[in-house]
């Protein structure tokens, strides 16, 4: 038993979850970018949480699964750049796959 504070909770435990990390970064005209902010209703584009919002709208348009927490943004050249790292959910059998490829590429001296 986990302790008293616990009473009444209950859990669910089954297969584990794979999630993967990566860089995600989404280039934009700086025009482009505005335009869509203030499609969004986002008043202040050039702020972390403008740049947040236009990235979950991204990441919902895409529809695999992908989630962000936190976005950076960088301005440029007239281009805005959205900096993150997304998470996704992999499916056991592909994560096994992905893995038996690098392990099979490490043996052979082939990995970075």
């Amino acid at each position: 038993m986990a302790g008293d504070r616990w009473k009444g909770a209950t859990t669910e435990r089954g297969k584990p979850r794979v999630y993967i990390q990566q860089y995600l970064d989404l280039k934009l005209p700086e025009e482009r970018y505005k335009r869509i902010c203030q499609e969004m209703g986002l008043e202040k584009p050039f702020t972390e949480e403008a740049a947040t919002a236009v990235m979950e709208a991204y990441l919902e348009d895409l529809a695999d699964g992908s989630q962000c927490d936190t976005v950076h943004l960088h301005r440029s050249g007239g281009d805005v750049v959205l900096m993150t790292v997304v998470s996704f959910p992999y499916s056991q059998a592909a994560y096994d796959r992905m893995m038996a490829a690098y392990l099979a590429k490490k043996s052979l001296g082939q990995t970075e």
